[in-house]
């Protein structure tokens, strides 16, 4: 296993990062762009001024912009593109997040010049064919239509939007039906003239490639991007919570509650954020972990208990995720308040740090066993501004986290008096027997219709 970050001599303004190794015949080029989605809304809600869009921003139009490179360029269709991929027996893909878009395509050695050549046609020859834009926008709906069929994916929305509100955060990737129609040809041009430059990528490959064979692909695809800077400016603060908030998106007929509850937690730069992680997998990261003992093993309430802290470039969220019987509801949300006090206030038991300190360190090698795997992590710690050491590192820093740490973790960043609870159910199933609960007497309660948004 080898890995490189160097200035790139091919593409002045731009670094690189190799992951090489050559035990098989495939290799990967990624060009990631430093922005995503969070450019999508500016200012603090509604229509705002927009430097790529010629004055406004729209939710979801990140993922439109670059899903619609890829439907024609270099005077080649969508299905033209399509057949070279599969011609080359190759992959390329596009996928949007709210802090970045990756660009990648895979291919064997002896194909990956070509397959680069595709790739490079679709960052700097976009056609964006006015067919292929219409018929993205109906598939944007229909994943609109889809997504509302799954009740742990409609959780995760409302959730989101109720937590960030106009924070970038809190807007789908995908787009809302209101603002899909929206979503124009002008502005993805716009969007691709402001956000393709030279500084606003990190280029990347890994598997059997040297680093002089990368030089190569690289002037001889990629030279030609645009100068600029970085675009990814400094994201705005997300709103703090007050108090317990009961969002329930009401879905008729449930007879199962997915349900969400949490709050922001500190920034992945923080230097709580390892201690409050290595808390949280001791408290519900684990198949034996507390939660889930008590929520599970105990009491069967739910299949499944987890709790997680979020990462990126902005501050993510602490969220418990369990989804227990419609009749069952009430008495999992009132124990998991209670167990969220309790491991604030009284903080870890005897050996819970041990155990997740161990399972943290085991785990952390099979998520980077594969050349693809440290690249992807790579690269997303070079957008987020993150020390690249940390792949190397991270076994060491979660060893050396103490009992101390953790306990000043939860007394500064787990809040149980201020807490987002968002439930996709049946309200009228749910709503009684919850408001009956003692710890949600003082909580906000807010029913909203599941295909509201």
């Amino acid at each position: 296993m080898s890995e490189t970050t160097v200035p790139s001599q091919a593409v002045r303004g731009a670094d690189y990062l190799l992951e090489e190794n050559h035990d098989l015949p495939l290799c990967r080029v990624q060009l990631t762009l430093r922005t995503g989605a969070e450019t999508d809304v500016v200012g603090d809600g509604g229509p705002a001024e927009h430097p790529a869009s010629g004055g406004r921003g729209i939710i979801g139009q990140c993922n439109f912009a670059t899903e619609l490179w890829r439907r024609g360029a270099g005077g080649r269709t969508r299905a033209q593109l399509d057949e070279e991929v599969d011609r080359l027996g190759a992959t390329l893909q596009v996928l949007s997040w709210h802090d970045q878009v990756v660009f990648e395509v895979a291919a064997l050695t002896e194909k990956i010049d070509a397959a680069c050549g595709l790739l490079a046609d679709v960052l700097l020859r976009p056609e964006f064919p006015l067919d292929e834009a219409e018929r993205l926008r109906r598939e944007l709906h229909a994943s609109l239509d889809d997504m509302r069929d799954d009740d742990a994916s409609l959780m995760h929305r409302f959730f989101s939007r109720a937590l960030y509100g106009d924070h970038p955060y809190g807007r789908p990737v995908g787009g809302t039906a209101e603002s899909i129609d929206e979503l124009s040809v002008p502005a993805a041009q716009a969007w691709h003239r402001h956000y393709m430059t030279r500084g606003n990528l990190v280029l990347g490959a890994a598997g059997d490639l040297t680093t002089d064979q990368l030089e190569t692909l690289l002037s001889r695809h990629f030279a030609g991007l645009p100068s600029g800077p970085r675009r990814d400016e400094p994201l705005p603060k997300a709103p703090k919570l007050r108090g317990i908030r009961v969002l329930i998106v009401d879905k008729p007929e449930r007879t199962q509650s997915q349900i969400l509850i949490g709050h922001l937690a500190p920034a992945w730069r923080d230097p709580n954020y390892l201690p409050l992680y290595v808390a949280t997998t001791a408290f519900g990261g684990t198949f034996t972990a507390r939660l889930m003992d008590e929520v599970r093993s105990k009491r069967g309430l739910s299949y499944g208990a987890s709790a997680r802290v979020g990462s990126g470039r902005g501050v993510r969220a602490f969220a418990i995720n369990v989804f227990p019987s419609a009749e069952q509801t009430a008495e999992t949300i009132e124990l998991i308040l209670r167990l969220i006090t309790e491991w604030a206030q009284d903080g870890l038991r005897p050996g819970e740090l041990e155990f997740a300190q161990s399972f943290l360190q085991k785990n952390h090698a099979f998520s980077i066993q594969t050349p693809e795997d440290r690249l992807g992590l790579r690269t997303r710690l070079h957008v987020c501004d993150m020390p690249l050491d940390h792949v190397t590192t991270f076994p060491a820093r979660v060893a050396a986290v103490t009992p101390e740490q953790a306990r000043q973790a939860l007394a500064q960043h787990i809040h149980p008096q201020d807490l987002l609870i968002t439930l996709v159910a049946t309200a009228k199933t749910v709503l009684p027997s919850l408001q009956a609960v003692p710890a949600l007497r003082d909580a906000q309660f807010e029913v909203v219709p599941y295909d509201s948004y």
